[in-house]
């Protein structure tokens, strides 16, 4: 048992979510008698937004060295000076990566929205822009005299691609206005889609030619061990922006038909063998109630696919042309007796298919199809480059390949991708409670059982495919 931070009564220990932590703390007795008060809303007849206020002060005013923020930051350097204690770091003179301006019962393991209003208030007075790249959540922007900018994206998850140059330019834009502007940029945890933006834009005005050398540059400057953005979907959307950049190319939406799945070797499942299966989205950005949010178009679950032992390589060929077109999110479960757990996801954009692909190998398959081999090694899928390091699933030396076909432009079956695309709109599959370092994958990814949303065969059928 701990004590309450404000009136130091026997209290539940607070626990914080993103990493499983309880942690008791003990404060000094104040002037407030009882924590219930807090919880009736009602503090010596006072009402419930001066009682929420008074809470949000005194979590404010707790004592700078609080072990809990330090916990939960984990490895990301703080400012500790002039008598902050913040989860925020000068990328560059210019540049500032934090994590998220937070309030009530959140600000006591995350940086306290006052606190930072302070500090830029103090630090860069009317010299400051804030960026919000959070989709699951937001705050009040007249704290900060309304200078905020949101561009949105799911936590674990890659921006669209569209998305990135116009935060760059706005970026520009406003620290060219004057030599002191500043830019604040922040998701929730301020690391891994705070990463993925910045090294963008450094890519953007030239500071860095190579993705590499812009990730290992910011992982230096926001973490103790360098590892800044680390889940590789985010890192292939930096490599993408190099792509963009340094080569001037044009970004033009780019459509594909999947045609089969290769995994090899198949991984070790318990028992010897498993049920496989898949889900297609495509990422959108739209206006809801005044605000820009995003979410995952589900356009495809798939039937269960046996897979054994010796099974080597496995080969998934898909039996329907579904057109796809910008942002697509891959995920491969296995279902067992007792639960569906996600074994790994990917990003890519369909730009990049081709003669731009950045980033797994290139090749194309002789044919009259003329398909291309997209191709991607563990350490390059979400989720099992941090949950199977010991490879006890996947060997060191899997590879996940996709055989894909480009359809021209004038031949795009755009009216079947619509059709497809409304018959599943799906939230954020992100936890709104997690660090951008992944926790608990198989509970915060898991959607489901799923037959085929697609019964029967699709208008489109792979006999009739384009040619490139």
């Amino acid at each position: 048992m701990g004590q309450c931070f404000s009136c130091g009564v026997s209290q539940d220990r607070f626990q914080d979510k993103d990493n499983g932590l309880f942690k008791e703390q003990t404060q000094p007795v104040s002037s407030i008698n009882t924590c219930e008060e807090y919880s009736t809303g009602h503090i010596k007849g006072q009402s419930s937004d001066i009682a929420e206020n008074i809470m949000s002060t005194s979590f404010s005013t707790m004592n700078i060295n609080n072990p809990i923020k330090e916990l939960v930051s984990k490895r990301r350097n703080r400012y500790k000076k002039d008598g902050f204690n913040l989860d925020l770091t000068y990328i560059t003179d210019t540049i500032i990566a934090m994590g998220y301006p937070a309030s009530n019962i959140e600000s006591v393991y995350r940086n306290h929205i006052d606190d930072v209003v302070k500090f830029l208030d103090g630090k860069h007075k009317d010299r400051y822009y804030i960026y919000n790249l959070c989709s699951e959540r937001s705050y009040d922007k007249a704290k900060f005299h309304n200078r905020v900018k949101v561009f949105p994206f799911d936590d674990h998850n890659p921006p669209k691609v569209e998305a990135i140059r116009p935060f760059c330019e706005d970026v520009e834009e406003w620290l060219k206005g004057d030599e002191e502007n500043v830019a604040v940029v922040h998701c929730k945890a301020g690391k891994g889609r705070t990463g993925t933006m910045i090294c963008c834009y450094l890519l953007h005005v030239g500071m860095f030619s190579h993705a590499h050398d812009a990730l290992t540059y910011y992982g230096q400057k926001r973490a103790q061990d360098k590892k800044g953005v680390t889940i590789p979907s985010q890192v292939r959307y930096v490599e993408y922006y190099e792509a963009l950049v340094r080569r001037r190319l044009c970004y033009v939406p780019t459509s594909v038909y999947i045609k089969e799945f290769v995994l090899d070797p198949v991984p070790n499942f318990g028992g010897g063998q498993a049920c496989l299966s898949f889900s297609i989205s495509h990422q959108t950005v739209f206006q809801e109630g005044g605000h820009v949010t995003q979410k995952c178009k589900k356009l495809r679950k798939n039937d269960m696919y046996e897979v054994k032992r010796n099974d080597a390589p496995f080969s998934i060929k898909l039996d329907y042309c579904l057109p796809l077109t910008g942002d697509i999110k891959v995920e491969f479960y296995n279902k067992t007796m007792m639960r569906k757990e996600k074994l790994f996801q990917f990003w890519f954009n369909t730009f990049f298919v081709g003669d731009y692909l950045n980033g797994g190998e290139r090749s194309v398959v002789g044919g009259e199809d003329l398909c291309y081999s997209l191709s991607f090694e563990k350490n390059e899928l979400d989720i099992v480059n941090k949950k199977d390091k010991q490879n006890k699933v996947f060997h060191a030396s899997f590879k996940l390949t996709l055989l894909l076909q480009r359809i021209p432009r004038d031949e795009c079956c755009t009216s079947a991708y619509e059709r497809h695309s409304q018959l599943q709109d799906t939230p954020s599959e992100s936890s709104a409670d997690s660090s951008d370092d992944y926790t608990n994958e198989e509970d915060d990814y898991d959607s489901g059982e799923g037959n085929s949303l697609l019964p029967g065969k699709p208008d489109h059928a792979c006999d009739v495919i384009h040619k490139s």
